[in-house]
């Protein structure tokens, strides 16, 4: 996504998985990002060099839907903006002149070996909740079902 007609652009799930990385891939693409998240995750989203909020209001030019909020955050994009959302299988129909895109991921080793590089120098987050032997990936599964975790649990040998 760039910027067409505007460039204020709401993350939702900004402090998740996929969040932070839109956030920042977006600032670097010339895009005035808000993220929302929980009030606890402020300042991590403001760390990413977004603005934040805790609730999706409404006028934004675009938004990318990684919390996967779907009806919610299609109702905060202005008329004629843009709304991207992650759940392929659930894709939302266009409403008043909103264009809907989803996206998937999908097999680009050039374009991960870029990412993880951004990743290594620090310049794209990689938020680690906990690394934990391989022996304890039960737990693990288990403490990311019941969700609440931020970050991602890595599993080593």
């Amino acid at each position: 996504m760039r910027p067409r007609g505007g460039g204020r652009l709401l993350v939702t799930g900004a402090a998740g998985a996929v969040g932070p990385h839109v956030a920042v891939l977006a600032r670097d693409r010339g895009w005035e990002v808000t993220g929302m998240a929980r009030a606890a995750d402020e300042t991590f989203v403001r760390g990413l060099g977004a603005d934040f909020t805790t609730e999706a209001g409404e006028g934004w030019d675009a938004v990318a839907d990684a919390g996967a909020l779907q009806e919610r955050a299609l109702a905060a994009v202005r008329d004629g903006g843009r709304f991207v959302g992650v759940q392929p299988a659930a894709r939302l129909p266009e409403e008043r002149g909103v264009s809907v895109e989803v996206v998937f991921a999908r097999p680009d080793g050039a374009l991960l070996t870029r990412l993880l590089a951004r990743v290594a120098k620090g310049d794209l987050p990689a938020r680690v909740h906990a690394v934990v032997p391989l022996a304890e990936a039960a737990g693990a599964y288990r403490a990311m079902a019941e969700g609440g975790v931020r970050g991602r649990i890595v599993l080593v040998p």
